[in-house]
């Protein structure tokens, strides 16, 4: 059986590992990225777009409105868009939905799961939750991680998956910052317990399915994401304690005012939410801020 044209787009840490493994497995395979040198004799958009079977977006979420108008024109009807993106945009919109909307005649997949790059570069188990709604279409993509260290899940519910992968990253924010306050295993071992707690309520307001919140693509993941040295939400949380005047995006950190905004009044029910967006907005108030978040567990 022939083996379908893949094409990433992005060559940041999780693209420039899944290019070499899809490689390794004789896929015929493109890149793109938006700085050329991260890929030897680039080819245009033009070129590579419309050849792609299984379109690969390993970008962050704030670049995907520039990517659909690079390559709207470009796209076939029969390509499968794999998405990586884990963050909301500032319109509330998860990724799946954003791009299901601006290539309504092609099939969507959100690949979440715990996939932290480096450890997948290692050789290292992974985890991936292919959630789509073509069984025949998520099968081609689980082929691809055949013959590697990552294992698959299969989800029939991309929109579920791809909330529960916003809100783990925005909860890894917050891991990140118990690190930056010098709290050890204990104390993120008590964050995450929360987080579990407020992951499990927030999916009843958003209409995601519990069983998915607390699997592979969330509450599995945040275990991942938020105990790791490797992880971008986590470097971030340390650096806004650190009170820096510059620290990079994250897929958390964007995804906060928007997660907000569709929380509404609700969101007075979910205390570590608040305590890291308050720390974010606040910034040196955030020792004082969890602070009274502890302190107002032990009253429960």
């Amino acid at each position: 059986m022939k083996k379908p044209n893949i094409v990433i787009l992005g060559m940041g840490e999780i693209g420039s590992v899944l290019f070499p493994l899809f490689r390794k497995q004789k896929y015929p395979i493109e890149a793109w990225d938006k700085v050329p040198q991260k890929v030897p004799h680039q080819k245009s958009l033009f070129e590579i777009i419309p050849k792609a079977d299984l379109l690969f977006l390993c970008i962050p979420s704030w670049y995907l409105n520039d990517v659909i108008k690079s390559i709207g024109p470009f796209v076939h009807k029969q390509t499968v868009f794999v998405l990586l993106s884990k963050g909301l945009q500032q319109t509330k919109e998860i990724p799946y939905s954003l791009i299901s909307t601006a290539f309504p005649h092609n099939d969507v997949i959100a690949l979440g799961g715990a996939m932290l790059a480096e450890e997948i570069e290692k050789g290292m188990p992974g985890i991936a939750v292919i959630a789509g709604k073509n069984p025949s279409n998520c099968n081609l993509v689980k082929n691809c991680f055949k013959k590697t260290s990552i294992v698959c899940f299969d989800s029939k519910d991309p929109e579920s998956s791809s909330f529960a992968s916003v809100l783990k990253n925005i909860y890894s924010l917050g891991l990140g910052m118990a690190g930056g306050m010098g709290w050890g295993g204990n104390g993120r071992a008590l964050l995450a317990r929360e987080a579990l707690f407020e992951m499990g309520e927030i999916s009843k307001i958003l209409g995601i399915k519990k069983e998915v919140m607390y699997g592979p693509s969330g509450f599995i993941d945040l275990i991942a994401t938020g105990f790791s040295e490797y992880s971008k939400n986590v470097e971030v949380g340390k650096l806004i304690i650190s009170q820096k005047k510059q620290f990079p995006k994250s897929e958390g950190l964007v995804s906060l005012e928007p997660m907000k905004k569709l929380l509404g009044v609700s969101m007075s029910k979910f205390p570590l939410f608040i305590a890291i967006y308050q720390s974010v907005h606040k910034r040196g108030a955030a020792t004082e801020i969890f602070s009274k978040y502890i302190k107002r567990i032990e009253k429960k």
